[in-house]
């Protein structure tokens, strides 16, 4: 048996072309979603491929925020009922969408050997078609946010000034570097009322983490608050001149061809995680 896994475990550490992105939060509604859909908007502007696979099981609502109406899921191609390409929405030419459904947590419920041999499939699938995956994790320190967010080359840590969403993003970087063994963070403050208050709540995390932890926590800036956006995402169009503007500058900070300090693929980490390590 644990030849076999070995033999699947190889068949997905092919190495990898494509960067994941996670975008995760200690707490809900610090605008994790409305990020990741506006992030995968912008890179595919430069003529990239990206994938948004919404991770949050059970909570899946990037399509919601988009008016979507998806008729399949991860976990239809999990259990055999849907192909992988029936399962991928497209929202423009270059930015497609899977929502996860339970697909996730079901995953994590299967055997070594399935685990892998999903994976394998979802991994070509990703490294042929797409430049850039980005996954909307699950707000908390799910045991999925953590597996995920751990095996992605640029885990993004979203928080809010508000006191409570900064605890909680501190408590999940935490669990990260000393469960998950992840030291590079990459850390942007939403609903700011200046770029003063955006840096002065980094600091406020960056000095805990400095003192406790060993982590390495890159500020890649800050988004104002912006009340036009909340009528836009009511009305189900959630994308602003503002909000754009401020997003490509933390784009310039956020390494999208960052070189991987291993050969070991987003994927056969994600399965060491789940059941091999």
């Amino acid at each position: 048996m644990e030849g076999q896994l070995s033999h699947l475990k190889r068949a997905i550490d092919k190495g990898s072309n494509a960067r994941y992105i996670t975008i995760a939060s200690g707490k809900g509604g610090v605008g994790k979603t409305l990020i990741s859909i506006n992030l995968a908007i912008i890179i595919a502007s430069s003529n990239k491929k990206v994938l948004i696979i919404d991770g949050d099981f059970g909570l899946s609502n990037v399509h919601i925020m988009l008016g979507l109406a998806p008729d399949k899921n991860l976990s239809d191609f999990i259990n055999g009922k849907a192909s992988i390409d029936e399962i991928v929405f497209k929202i423009n030419p270059n930015v497609h969408f899977i929502s996860s459904g339970n697909g996730i947590q079901e995953l994590v419920n299967l055997n070594s050997k399935d685990i892998v041999s999903i994976l394998d499939r979802i991994h070509e699938y990703a490294e042929t078609n797409y430049d850039i995956i980005i996954f909307d994790t699950p707000p908390g320190i799910h045991n999925e946010t953590l597996i995920i967010t751990s095996s992605s080359d640029i885990p993004i840590i979203i928080s809010t000034p508000e006191p409570t969403a900064v605890a909680d993003a501190y408590a999940l970087i935490k669990v990260l570097n000393t469960s998950m063994m992840l030291k590079d963070f990459y850390v942007l403050i939403n609903k700011c009322a200046s770029k003063e208050e955006g840096a002065k709540v980094f600091g406020s995390i960056e000095t805990v983490a400095k003192k406790f932890l060993d982590v390495n926590l890159n500020y890649v800036g800050y988004l104002t608050y912006n009340k036009n956006i909340i009528r836009k995402i009511v009305d189900q169009k959630p994308f602003d001149k503002l909000l754009t503007q401020e997003l490509n500058e933390v784009l310039k900070r956020v390494p999208l061809n960052i070189e991987l300090k291993t050969k070991e693929s987003f994927w056969s980490k994600l399965a060491q995680r789940m059941k091999l390590g």
